[in-house]
């Protein structure tokens, strides 16, 4: 809201000076032009004061040139306010890219660092896992030679003419 507070204010401070301007110019440019026209008619004529045409000309040529002039004026007003109002916009673009950036910046940072430390548990845990597994595989395998030595002998104690050293 502080963005678009701003560039009403610019907006507005423009329409008010570009006001004043057109009413200024209008002004001088119609006397100017009023003048002018005057004493071309005054010259041509070679009468002072001039005749009622003259006047008549110089009045629709002062209006004309006025409310030329003051129009553009007006545009060339409003279009400093418009360019004002865009290199507002972008300053405030450029700003918050900025701190998008530093924001992106922080999150990957730490995403990271929180990946690191779940890669470092996780691998703890396979390693824990791995050492159990081992420790299983292995108890079931002594489990399985001792138990086969077992029925190995207790297979050979009923061969006849075995060596068996409790017959």
């Amino acid at each position: 809201m502080n963005l678009l507070g701003t560039a009403a204010k610019h907006v507005l401070n423009a329409s008010l000076r570009a006001v004043r301007a057109i009413f200024v110019t209008f002004i001088i440019v119609a006397i100017l032009v009023a003048a002018i026209t005057e004493g071309v008619g005054a010259y041509l004529t070679r009468s002072f004061p001039p005749t009622g045409a003259t006047h008549l000309a110089a009045a629709a040529l002062a209006i004309a040139f006025g409310y030329a002039a003051a129009v553009t004026v007006f545009v060339e007003e409003m279009l400093r306010a418009m360019i004002k109002a865009i290199e507002l916009l972008v300053e405030e673009s450029e700003k918050l890219a900025t701190a998008a950036a530093h924001e992106a910046e922080k999150l990957a940072a730490a995403a990271a660092h929180e990946a690191g430390v779940a890669g470092h548990a996780v691998v703890g845990d396979s390693q824990a896992l791995g050492r159990g597994a081992a420790g299983l595989a292995g108890s079931i395998i002594s489990g399985l030679t001792h138990e086969a030595q077992s029925v190995e002998h207790g297979v050979a104690s009923l061969i006849p003419g075995h060596n068996n050293p409790n017959n």
